[in-house]
């Protein structure tokens, strides 16, 4: 199992060792969506096992007009809409397939940076090489169909149904705000810096040493050879030809050539080394809040904080164009599929 936990109470084997818990959302149809999450999860495992892959928890959201799927903590939680906003159709299999392989690029890839999008574009050509060999899973989850879901190859949008405004819902991560000790009742004052450094003098030397001049005799000698120590004189070169040297090098120490100023202003803008995406600030407070309004927490009850909004920037534009396309592609060849099927 990943993340360093182990399913002791599974009644089953899981379709895919990588994905420890998969969570349908409770209703009349929780168990056709939790065949569902478990037929994406089992078609996922060689993605998965190749790019060193690992999902603590694959659940199922409600139906919303914002996004289709979402990543929390690079892969602690992701989260998949099943079905359309209005209609409460399932979406096509193979659709929601696709998701799975953006929400699992944000594993590797925290937002929609052009190094996302390789990911992104990577995984999807592994997964349309899965289905030109008919892969569904592995042992039970190879049969392709049970009796829930025979018609998830079947399934299609309506053309009337609407989309939402975003693929992606954005990435979550748990923010890193500072963490305060807690003082038990039995806890120790804290020492002073003149009580510590009493304990080190102690440590060092012990505690029965003497004190240098603690009588008045010795006191006396100390503060003389104090006062008649001399101090050492200045260097002063013995020539003319040697003070005019030490001068000009003293001068020379205090102008600034504009050519070096000039090449660490350039070294500085420089931008060959810059990040195309900068992480943003966990510790700033601002914790991010559901579509339904409630405020976002961790397993732990920690506040979470948005890194990447939907897919809206203009950089990755084009990115999301050609996304939907290929899904666009994958509706219409269910489609056809289906007409020849029934003709």
């Amino acid at each position: 199992m990943p993340l360093g936990i182990e399913r002791i109470n599974a009644r089953r084997r899981q379709p895919n060792d990588r994905i420890v818990f998969i969570k349908p959302l409770e209703g009349p149809d929780k168990a056709y969506a939790q065949d569902f999450l478990e037929r994406v999860a089992a078609i996922c495992l060689p993605v998965m096992k190749a790019n060193h892959l690992a999902v603590m928890s694959l659940e199922e959201y409600e139906p919303n007009l914002e996004f289709v799927g979402r990543n929390f903590n690079a892969g602690e939680v992701i989260q998949l809409v099943l079905k359309t906003p209005f209609t409460g159709q399932w979406l096509p299999f193979r659709h929601v397939q696709m998701v799975m392989m953006h929400e699992l690029s944000h594993c590797k890839q925290m937002n929609h940076s052009a190094a996302f999008w390789k990911v992104r574009n990577q995984y999807a050509a592994e997964m349309r090489e899965l289905w030109a060999r008919n892969y569904t899973g592995e042992g039970f989850w190879s049969r392709g169909q049970t009796l829930l879901s025979g018609d998830y190859n079947t399934q299609t949008i309506p053309d009337a149904e609407f989309q939402p405004r975003s693929l992606c819902g954005g990435t979550y991560r748990t923010s890193r705000g500072r963490k305060r000790k807690r003082k038990s009742a039995d806890a120790k004052p804290a020492l002073t810096y003149a009580e510590r450094q009493q304990r080190r003098i102690a440590k060092k030397f012990g505690t029965n040493g003497v004190v240098l001049g603690e009588d008045t005799r010795s006191r006396v000698k100390l503060e003389d050879i104090k006062k008649t120590k001399t101090k050492a004189k200045p260097r002063v070169a013995g020539s003319a030809r040697g003070r005019e040297l030490r001068a000009a090098a003293a001068l020379a120490r205090f102008e600034k050539k504009p050519e070096d100023v000039v090449k660490k202003e350039e070294h500085l803008s420089g931008s060959d080394t810059e990040s195309d995406y900068d992480e943003p600030d966990l510790t700033s407070g601002i914790d991010a809040f559901d579509s339904n309004g409630k405020r976002m927490l961790d397993r732990a009850g920690r506040g979470m904080v948005k890194i990447c909004e939907g897919e809206d920037d203009n950089d990755s534009k084009e990115e999301v164009q050609r996304e939907l396309r290929e899904l666009e592609e994958v509706d219409a060849a269910i489609k056809r599929d289906n007409e020849v099927s029934t003709a």
